[in-house]
């Protein structure tokens, strides 16, 4: 459901790669366009982006497409055969796009020429290149590179044929040749070069055979690998300034890469970036924008000129100046869905949607688009059915049961593994139970320093998965808005984009779903994690994970003494932090919010006038309930409980008066507006 980002949002990322593709939009012919980056978590829509941009560009403009999250992405003359593929496609006005250079050298580096002597090899080049092909040969072979990567083999099909024409019957065939041009510019690359173009092209064949060897070692593999590539680049581009000159009075071809943070999306950048040949006085740059998607900074990024993408809307505006230091990238930070619009998409079909449905659903989200967009389709298709976030989690995946699909689960369960994919392990893998526990182990953590500490032991946490938990950062999404946020919206509105945020929600139900008796149980990682804050001083730590054993009369107990011992403001922080802490029955999660209170507080007497530690326990616990957002929506009453039990601590506090009030106040909105 990563499609469900607002149209506006896409149409704004849209209308600025569009402006950067006009002919007009450098300052200067030899400037070049700045590489455009879409970045966002998993699941923000980056590649729905990309699939917009296609489907718009698709019908008029040539463009290229690969995804370096797909194993032949690893493959970089793969990747080049495809972008050219897909750029060769005929489109009016354009014409068709040829590739010679890169042909040329895809095509010699494929061929076996490794048990001829240097002047043999040379004049089988040579020969190679006079033969004549069918017209719809480039077309044909660059897809069958792009779907035979060089690792996995030697030529086959019509690559194998390509040096078994006899000379004296080319003259019979019509079709592709090699321009002169292109076969010379081997020789000088653009860059006044003195090599013979037939020697730099042996020497590809030979990086090429030393990859497909086993033999060298790996520092040789590397050598041939950044020759080979450096070179396949270069041609690449080359071929683009040398478009027809229609070409360069049109919008520019557009090239889009998915997942270029991955490792060969980075690498494919940094060849693509260093093959720029120089320009020199009326030198042209490449008429080609470049657009990529990844889930954060890349690299080259910290060492080069970088802007935001609203730039390029600037650049053509009436009087705008040329920067006199143009950028080498142009990014955008994709946003997260705002509450608004996660009740616009529940609004759907029907045209209505409940608000406090709306709120839980962006709060437990943290406005993730995917997840978000997901559990807003469900309450949009089931909209009288109560349970609120919960309900919607435990509704059937999406799929499951269409078409004779097999069963996929709840949509908890499809969403924690593409949440988890998302961290590097495979969610159908042997390994995946012990890698999904080492993460709901993680997720307990509160803080940075809990979260280290924890990782580091191994009977909780794998060591297998302890540097990707770590990496994770789980304990980030461990900080939720205040339990009282402004009627208006206020923190809630603020949550942010997080990933981070909803993985740990989705985890910790994971947890708490682990028998009792499990060395990794809930009651077992908050109780190592509760030590290891009463060993640090750690106060409200301690507080906290007591809190998540359901602790709850001597928990509240501790509070009622500190109360008159602490400022006001400072005790209500101190509450509103120790009741985040999270529930560990997934039974209780699915009771009304009011049935899920009275169970915690059945057992406790109603407090009496004075009874400081009756109603800090009954704000305690009101106030845990109402700010877990995977329940229901009636809520109403406990902001109305938390507002009285306030009301009547606050002549307990010594300064804490008007804070206490003031709080107080707050509540009695929030209720308000719940009900």
């Amino acid at each position: 459901m990563a499609d469900s980002r607002p149209v506006f949002e896409r149409n704004t990322a849209v209308r600025a790669v569009h402006t950067l593709m006009q002919p007009d939009y450098p300052a200067h012919p030899a400037e070049r366009r700045p590489v455009v980056v879409f970045e966002g978590p998993h699941g923000s829509g980056k590649t729905v982006l990309l699939d917009v941009l296609a489907d718009k560009i698709g019908p008029h403009i040539p463009h290229g497409r690969a995804d370096f999250g797909d194993p032949l992405g690893e493959d970089l003359p793969a990747t080049l055969s495809a972008l050219a593929a897909g750029l060769t496609g005929h489109r009016p006005r354009y014409g068709r796009l040829r590739f010679p250079r890169l042909l040329i050298g895809l095509l010699v580096m494929r061929q076996d020429l490794t048990h001829l002597d240097f002047e043999q090899a040379r004049q089988d080049v040579e020969q190679l290149l006079k033969q004549r092909r069918n017209k719809s040969w480039p077309h044909r072979f660059l897809q069958d590179v792009a779907n035979s990567p060089l690792d996995l083999g030697l030529t086959a099909g019509v690559l194998s044929t390509s040096l078994q024409l006899p000379l004296h019957g080319l003259s019979a065939l019509a079709g592709f040749t090699f321009p002169d041009r292109a076969q010379h510019w081997y020789g000088h690359r653009d860059r006044q070069l003195p090599d013979r173009a037939v020697d730099t092209l042996v020497a590809l064949n030979r990086a090429a055979h030393e990859l497909r060897s086993e033999e060298p070692g790996e520092r040789h593999h590397l050598a041939a690998r950044a020759r080979l590539d450096g070179l396949l680049c270069e041609a690449f581009l080359a071929d683009l300034r040398d478009v027809p000159r229609r070409v360069r009075s049109l919008p520019t071809p557009v090239v889009l890469l998915d997942n270029a943070d991955t490792p060969a999306g980075r690498a494919f950048l940094r060849h693509l970036l260093d093959a720029r040949a120089p320009l020199r006085g009326s030198d042209a740059a490449e008429p080609l924008t470049v657009v990529a998607t990844a889930r954060g900074e890349l690299p080259g990024m910290a060492d080069a000129g970088c802007a935001p993408l609203e730039r390029a809307l600037e650049r053509l505006a009436p009087g705008s100046a040329p920067p006199a230091d143009p950028p080498v990238w142009l990014r955008h930070r994709l946003p997260d869905l705002t509450r608004a619009d996660v009740q616009s998409l529940m609004e759907a079909p029907t045209g209505r949607a409940d608000r406090r449905l709306a709120r839980l659903v962006h709060t437990y989200t943290g406005g993730h688009p995917e997840v978000a967009g997901l559990l807003a389709a469900h309450a949009a298709r089931h909209p009288a059915e109560p349970g609120g976030v919960v309900g919607l989690l435990l509704r059937p995946a999406p799929g499951t049961g269409l078409d004779g699909e097999p069963d996929a689960g709840t949509t908890e369960d499809h969403l924690l593994r593409r949440l988890l994919a998302a961290e590097g392990a495979a969610p159908d893998g042997p390994q995946w139970d012990g890698m999904a526990t080492a993460f709901a182990a993680g997720a307990a953590a509160r803080r940075e320093a809990d979260g280290l500490w924890l990782s580091h032991q191994d009977d909780l946490v794998d060591p297998a998965w302890a540097a990707a938990v770590r990496q994770a950062r789980l304990w980030d999404g461990a900080a939720p808005p205040p339990a009282a946020p402004p009627p208006g919206g206020g923190a809630d509105e603020a949550t942010g984009a997080s990933a981070t945020a909803v993985l740990r929600r989705l985890l910790l139900r994971r947890l708490a779903d682990r028998p009792a008796d499990d060395p990794v149980s809930w009651q077992a990682v908050h109780r190592r994690l509760g030590a290891f804050c009463r060993e640090r001083d750690d106060g409200p730590g301690t507080l906290y994970h007591r809190l998540a054993r359901d602790e709850l009369p001597a928990v509240a107990a501790e509070l009622a003494r500190l109360l008159p011992e602490t400022t006001g403001t400072a005790w209500l922080e101190l509450l509103r932090t120790v009741a985040t802490a999270p529930c560990g029955s997934l039974e209780r999660q699915r009771m009304d919010p009011y049935e899920h209170f009275s169970s915690l507080v059945q057992d406790l007497p109603e407090p009496v006038a004075g009874d400081v530690t009756g109603h800090v326990t009954r704000l305690l616990a009101a106030l845990r309930v109402v700010g877990d957002p995977a329940g229901g929506v009636e809520r109403g009453f406990l902001y109305a409980q938390s507002s009285h039990a306030l009301t009547a601590l606050a002549l307990h506090s010594p300064d804490g008066l008007v804070a206490l009030h003031e709080a107080a106040d707050d509540y009695e909105r929030q209720a308000r507006w719940w009900m």
